[in-house]
């Protein structure tokens, strides 16, 4: 495979999975979530593989309708009706009133999926971690055709402040020759 074969793959995967969870999302907040990992670099994983991971969390100020567990329930039934494996939700016994669930969809390449809901005082948080599946391919691979000049050790200074975002927003892999995040038009394979 070549350099940009792998690239292509890569961003792909990427794409998928994060749409996937971009879905999940939308049944919990249809508006910004906080980012607080994007979700397009790399990882090693395996022997010679590369996987993802991304955070999101709900605005300040975002309450939970109805209990943890009842959102939970709904997120989990709604899981378990389009496509996701393994839906699992589960509370803590104790004073611990946080709500976990987690997923899984190999098929639109998300290796695990946690959605912590967490009741508070002023506001309510949820926070969605994902992974992706490990796929074959060396991740500096991926990155040196991600960030300009990474290939030969002068990386491009990367201007990508992203603090929030949509989940219906534009996807964005790796970046041009000016360091913003390059976007694809929609593309998603």
């Amino acid at each position: 495979m070549t350099d940009e074969e792998l690239f292509d793959q890569a961003r792909a995967t990427n794409f998928a999975y994060k749409a996937a969870v971009a879905d999940v999302q939308l049944r919990i907040l249809d508006g910004d979530w906080d980012l607080t990992g994007y979700g397009d670099s790399p990882d090693p994983c395996g022997e010679d593989g590369y996987t993802f991971d991304l955070t999101r969390r709900t605005p300040e100020g975002w309450r939970i309708d109805g209990t943890p567990m009842e959102a939970a329930d709904r997120i989990a039934t709604w899981l378990d009706e389009n496509g996701w494996t393994s839906v699992e939700a589960r509370g803590y016994s104790g004073e611990i009133a946080d709500v976990v669930v987690e997923a899984k969809y190999p098929a639109k390449h998300v290796d695990l999926l946690v959605i912590d809901i967490s009741p508070g005082e002023l506001f309510d948080s949820t926070t969605i971690y994902a992974t992706s599946t490990c796929q074959p391919g060396d991740y500096l691979d991926i990155v040196k055709k991600q960030i300009p000049g990474f290939a030969d050790y002068h990386p491009i200074e990367l201007k990508s402040n992203r603090a929030t975002e949509h989940p219906t927003a534009p996807l964005s892999f790796g970046y041009n020759d000016d360091g913003t995040p390059r976007y694809w038009d929609g593309e998603i394979q």
